[in-house]
């Protein structure tokens, strides 16, 4: 299986991906747009946050599902 290239955006707003840091504790949700994993780690970095262990991040990907088995139907 070949490796997969991992393209960066860079400058391009348009194609960064959203992060969201969320506090467990708390609930608190911070959204933002960043050039891969790396660079929501190091922004993450800069917000300097305390007791990093209760932060998780999470990313909003591009296709979400729609539709399915499981969706709601209208009347």
């Amino acid at each position: 299986m070949p490796k997969r290239k991992i393209i960066y955006h860079q400058n391009d707003e348009d194609q960064n991906s959203v992060y969201m840091y969320l506090n467990k504790k708390y609930g608190l949700e911070l959204f933002i747009n960043a050039d891969g994993f790396d660079d929501a780690m190091k922004m993450f970095d800069i917000c300097d946050f305390k007791n990093r262990d209760e932060w998780e991040i999470y990313l909003r990907c591009g296709s979400q599902p729609t539709g399915g088995k499981n969706a709601r139907k209208t009347r």
